[in-house]
């Protein structure tokens, strides 16, 4: 037995599931109940509708795109693992796990009493169906999991990978993990609107772009949903979301603006749910554009950024300002380590931008070079605070004499992938499954799906590699490390603050609040009382 592996992996699983390397160790089926065991609600003349606002509404398929947010948010579906309060995983659909001598065939007990929504039992066929279902249509998720062969038996699924994943049980809580009756999917419904999960919520109408109206499934393995009725309102105008909480017209609202925190906060009538999460606001550089190309240009817009105010002012407060794509709740996530970013410091730009050659050279307050004039275009898109930074970046850039213009659009994907900006204002939650490997890796190795400044430097994309075959979670935290002081010293890069997110819901409201895993809402507990 790998003594070193055992316990790692042992660590991952603490709270209920014991791990064992080529042999078998079980965990009491009742361990996981603490997990996401719901209370057994009263008879349904009881229970009430649930109206939940959002300014983010989802299609639902998993498999598609980063779609399954919304299939694990809506309470439809389930992960075979969660992540918990600490981004540790833990046991949902799963009794116990054999991980083999040479590291690549994980061995999956499965729960026996999970139903999917039309009456089926989920097997370890079903599970099976439904992870090569996901691996053929999202590039991503097949690019993480590196599944080479999926077997399965009763209530047993073992999955063989293409080299050591030591990630494996983290990507497994991605909500693209979640798992579907995929032999459901035949072409007589649309599986973005009617997926068939295990979740306690079936979806009963869904009007896209506008809402879902789910009902309780009766069957649910973990007990009796506590809402007569879930509906899922898309309200994309925060005022009119806010509007909507202050008349009594929805029962929670996730996507508000932070100004509404002064407005809702010290009102009894409702709580406000606050946790800081791993979600990072960030500037990406395009280094193909002329100016972006030149560090010490990048370097000197690094020092440029307020991130203290962008955080403190722009978010109402709810920004923490950093060096680092993860918080500093983690190991890699430690400011301290990031030792050559710029810090703040507007005159110090324009002293490294004229020793760069960068001239005021016709008296307008812009800069040149080579008789070429500097103008940056910027891009963003409508998530709360973006547009905000973006405006400021846009202020502050002048100020030290470099043109740019400012766009914000719906969808930002078409123009990051045509390359068709120098400075994008973003947001991404670094940690989604837990580790740092799924958000280096995509956005910043070497022609990666994520890599939309097309970054390239081949000392990380060896740390990258090295990071995707360790298991020990020292040296994974310090390849990580490694990595970001590279591509932070590279300016490659700019990391301006992490988010605290929030909900807002009626006073009474149980079973759902702000989890520092932004994709965890509507839960079987969800009610209001």
């Amino acid at each position: 037995m790998k003594k070193t592996t055992l316990t790692i992996l042992t660590m991952w699983l603490a709270l209920s599931l014991l791990v064992a390397c080529g042999s078998t160790a079980h965990s009491e089926p009742a361990a996981t109940s603490a997990v996401i065991q719901p209370q057994t609600s009263g008879n349904s003349s009881e229970r009430q509708d649930f109206v939940f606002g959002v300014y983010n509404f989802s299609k639902l398929d998993p498999a598609d795109s980063y779609n399954g947010w919304g299939t694990i948010r809506y309470g439809v579906g389930e992960t075979l693992f969660n992540l918990d309060d600490k981004l540790e995983v833990v046991p949902v659909l799963v009794t116990e796990v054999v991980l083999s001598e040479d590291n690549k065939t994980w061995t999956f007990q499965l729960r026996d009493d999970v139903k999917f929504h039309n009456g089926k039992a989920m097997d370890g066929l079903a599970v099976k169906a439904s992870l090569e279902r996901l691996i053929a249509k999202n590039e991503r998720a097949a690019s993480d999991l590196k599944i080479a062969s999926i077997t399965a038996t009763g209530l047993s699924v073992a999955i063989s990978t293409a080299e050591p994943n030591p990630t494996l049980l983290n990507s497994l809580c991605d909500p693209s993990a979640c798992i579907i009756d995929a032999a459901a999917d035949d072409g007589t419904v649309d599986f973005n609107q009617y997926p068939v999960g295990t979740g306690p919520y079936r979806v009963r109408n869904y009007v896209e772009d506008v809402s879902a109206t789910l009902e309780p499934f009766a069957a649910y393995w973990g007990g009796t949903p506590a809402s007569k009725s879930i509906t899922i309102k898309a309200i994309s105008d925060v005022d009119t979301l806010a509007l909507a909480m202050q008349n009594g017209e929805i029962d929670a609202a996730y996507g508000l603006s932070y100004d509404t925190l002064d407005l809702f906060g010290p009102d009894d009538s409702f709580v406000v749910s606050q946790a800081a999460t791993t979600r990072v606001y960030m500037l990406y550089f395009n280094l193909e554009r002329t100016f972006m190309a030149d560090e010490n240009f990048r370097r000197a817009i690094c020092m440029a950024v307020d991130k203290e105010s962008y955080g403190s002012v722009l978010l109402n407060g709810a920004g923490t300002a950093t060096k680092s794509a993860f918080p500093s709740a983690l190991r890699y996530g430690d400011d301290s380590q990031m030792t050559d970013v710029p810090d703040y410091n507007p005159e110090g730009a324009r002293t490294l931008l004229a020793e760069s050659g960068y001239r005021d050279e016709d008296g307008d307050g812009f800069i040149a070079k080579d008789g070429k004039e500097v103008s940056l275009r910027i891009v963003t898109y409508g998530r709360t605070g973006l547009p905000q930074s973006a405006q400021a970046l846009q202020s502050a850039l002048q100020e030290i004499g470099i043109a740019a213009t400012y766009e914000q659009f719906e969808s930002i994907d078409t123009v990051l992938k045509a390359g068709d900006f120098d400075i994008c204002a973003y947001a991404y939650v670094t940690t989604p499954t837990g580790d740092p490997l799924s958000y280096l890796s995509y956005t910043t190795g070497t022609g990666n799906g994520g890599n939309y400044g097309n970054y390239s430097n081949p000392q990380v994309d060896s740390l990258l590699h090295e990071l995707s075959l360790e298991f020990d979670r020292d040296k994974r935290a310090d390849l990580a490390t490694e990595i970001q002081q590279i591509v932070t010293s590279d300016c490659a890069y700019s990391y301006l603050f992490h988010l605290n997110m929030f909900m807002v819901t009626k006073k009474g409201v149980t079973g759902i609040k702000q989890s520092p895993v932004d994709y965890y809402q509507i839960t079987a507990r969800t009610a209001l009382e």
